[in-house]
């Protein structure tokens, strides 16, 4: 027996130390089976699960753009946030590649937004600031978008934090920024939940023939008479898309997820909305493929679809505006 028992501890003391001189010269190595194994960290843990930072470049447009404008005039190298990247913004995107000894190419990947990213929580102001609002409201946290961090952004970052699986300490840092500028909110499970960028979804509905128009020929999601496309959900533009296949009408957005339009869960600033001109081909195909359900407060008539005792769909006939607000559920 005492020559067993020292064989078992001969065996521990050769495991320890391997894994000893393993951790040393930095290669992982596998415990011995039964032995406890460290937990993640939070911050370790955070680091695993952060998205990769997206590529912006000249001739882009959007909130991720507005977002490298605000954050460069938070460094120093001041420009218009007009979310359009054009040849003033990637200058100032070089000479401030140029500051930090990074490739001076104008491209906004990982390297550059890991030097132009501000750590900011309750209390911070400016621009910086105003660039998290952005983007919280992109992600579907709505804020005043007023360059103080107060409590109400406060609680709105960390109700992002803790639906990312992120340290809810209301501190936003890399981890967060990465989430934020990294795609928009999340689906809660739903498929069609997904968020898509202003030229992303733009993509999808021309490659299906499908056109937008707006009375002031812009897609600011920032002003009324713009049309934009920026934080619309994955499951509206596939709607769209299978009404143009379905229907076989003309499509034309001319509503999309810009302010000036009534807020709610359902809105359009949350991604859920379009409005489509209200034509003789689209009106008869809702007329033939819903349900006359009830009339709104405005004096809008809604036609119902459902499936599986569930609302999919509902239309809106704004006919003083002369179009259907359509919302995909």
């Amino acid at each position: 027996m005492r020559t067993e028992t020292h064989k078992r501890n001969n065996r521990r003391i050769a495991s320890v130390t391997l894994v000893a001189a393993a951790l040393v010269a930095g290669v992982t190595a596998t415990a011995p089976a039964g032995a406890a194994t460290a937990q993640p960290t939070a911050e370790s843990a955070g680091v695993a699960a952060q998205a990769s930072w997206p590529v912006v470049k000249s001739g882009q447009r959007g909130v991720d753009v507005a977002t490298v404008q605000l954050l460069l005039t938070a460094r120093g190298f001041k420009v218009s946030a007009d979310g359009v990247f054009g040849s003033g913004t990637a200058a100032k995107v070089k000479a401030f590649q140029k500051s930090r000894k990074l490739a001076a190419d104008g491209v906004v990947g990982a390297k550059t937004w890991a030097k132009l990213i501000v750590t900011v929580r309750q209390g911070s102001k400016g621009t910086a600031v105003q660039a998290l609002q952005r983007q919280l409201n992109d992600n579907g946290y709505k804020v005043s978008v007023d360059g103080v961090f107060g409590s109400g952004t406060a609680s709105n970052v960390k109700a992002f934090q803790k639906a990312k699986g992120l340290s809810a300490d209301g501190i936003v840092g890399p981890n967060t920024w990465s989430r934020l500028v990294s795609g928009g909110g999340g689906g809660g499970g739903n498929p069609g939940g997904g968020k898509l960028s202003d030229a992303q979804a733009m993509a999808r509905l021309k490659a299906a023939g499908i056109t937008r128009k707006s009375s002031g020929n812009c897609i600011d999601r920032y002003r009324k008479n713009c049309t934009s496309l920026q934080g619309i959900r994955v499951g509206t533009v596939n709607g769209v898309i299978a009404l143009k296949k379905k229907s076989g009408c003309k499509i034309v957005i001319t509503g999309g997820t810009e302010v000036g339009h009534a807020s709610g869960t359902y809105s359009h600033w949350n991604g859920y909305k379009v409005d489509v001109p209200r034509t003789s081909c689209v009106t008869n195909y809702i007329h033939k493929h819903s349900k006359k359900h009830h009339k709104r407060k405005d004096g809008a008539w809604v036609w119902r679809v459902t499936s599986g005792g569930k609302t999919v769909i509902d239309y809106a006939d704004e006919n003083w505006a002369n179009h259907w607000d359509i919302t995909y559920y």
